[in-house]
């Protein structure tokens, strides 16, 4: 017969369970940065990938995956609506199957803009939580991505 949970071992799981607090935090923090960066017409996902994008030297959909974390599904929707808008471009290589992404100029504009913008939601919460336990709740994210169980064979 199964065991009927209670209330109580619900509430638990609800408070203990790490992936619900980070999902819940996330959303809330997603949701902070998108409002900010609104003027821009970028989301907090997009303005990452353009800045990862620009950060690179030569950034393959590949590189682009790991280096965000995005899986190649959802990455592949997101640089269909940001080559779309013109901010970036995809360039095949001559060899092999690889594609290198490129800021357009209207993409490079485009982020410069975000910056700023972005530039104000980070100091807005680094001035909230304080700077020291900003800093250390980036060590500890840092640190909670490295754990060995959460580490995949797969590539991204």
């Amino acid at each position: 017969m199964k065991h009927k949970l209670s209330s109580h071992e619900l509430k638990k799981i609800g408070l203990s369970c790490l992936n619900v607090s980070l999902r819940r935090t996330t959303r809330l923090v997603t949701s902070y940065y998108d409002s900010i960066l609104k003027p821009s017409g970028l989301r907090i996902t997009q303005f990452t990938i353009l800045v990862s994008i620009a950060h690179e030297e030569e950034c393959s959909i590949t590189d682009l995956a790991k280096l965000t974390d995005i899986d190649r599904t959802t990455l592949q929707r997101s640089l269909e609506i940001l080559k779309r808008e013109g901010l970036i471009r995809i360039e095949k290589k001559e060899t092999g199957n690889v594609r290198n992404l490129f800021l357009t100029k209207k993409g490079e504009s485009k982020l410069e803009e975000a910056v700023f913008l972005w530039e104000e939601a980070q100091n807005s919460i680094t001035k909230s939580l304080g700077k020291p336990k900003f800093q250390e709740t980036l060590k500890i994210l840092s640190e909670v991505r490295k754990i060995p169980v959460l580490e995949t064979e797969e590539t991204v």
